[in-house]
């Protein structure tokens, strides 16, 4: 009898140590469209800008891959994107198009900073405006915010980084993750 009860005892924890290998989920798939970059004098490092923090957001996301083949690239210049973000329904025809599960697309229109003098100190203050938009296939829901930062700072803390651009990189970053947990 103790062999018998040994014997289901081990049966059982063997199919419970097993189950989670059952239950393996396959990774959402993302395509990222190129930065819709407005700002006047073509600012170039904001589209490096918006790669590197997005990637990195996604890449540090389990269960998510980035999509990127020329099946998907061609369905992207197919829908003519132009100088603003994309509609819904073009999200979602890109998506269905392409064979992704999420579309991801944002869109900068001003970045710079402008110096405020006081009587305290000199201060920076940003001005970035831009839409951040996705769509997700899995969940047939679509997402679209602003984004907006008046933000001020000294002057004197932004002389050894490029202070404007960090905060467009805070702002990808943010807008990446709620991107992926639209629902």
């Amino acid at each position: 009898m103790k062999k018998t009860l040994r014997l289901l005892l081990m049966t059982v924890m063997a199919i419970c140590f097993s189950l989670p290998c059952f239950g393996a989920a396959e990774a959402a798939t993302v395509a990222l469209l190129p930065l819709i970059n407005n700002v006047e004098g073509g600012d170039e490092l904001a589209n490096t800008v918006f790669y590197k923090n997005a990637l990195s957001v996604l890449n540090s996301k389990k269960g998510f891959v980035v999509v990127e083949n020329d099946k998907l690239t061609a369905v992207i210049d197919a829908a003519k994107v132009g100088n603003k973000v994309p509609d819904a329904a073009t999200l979602e025809k890109i998506a269905k198009d392409g064979d992704v599960d999420i579309v991801i697309a944002m869109q900068l229109d001003k970045l710079e900073d402008k110096v405020i003098d006081s009587s305290e100190e000199r201060k920076l203050q940003i001005d970035m405006r831009g839409y951040a938009v996705a769509y997700n296939k899995l969940t047939g829901k679509a997402y679209t915010h602003r984004i907006y930062s008046d933000k001020t700072t000294p002057e004197a803390l932004t002389s050894r980084w490029d202070w404007v651009h960090e905060e467009f990189g805070r702002a990808v970053r943010v807008e990446t993750y709620r991107a992926l947990r639209a629902k």
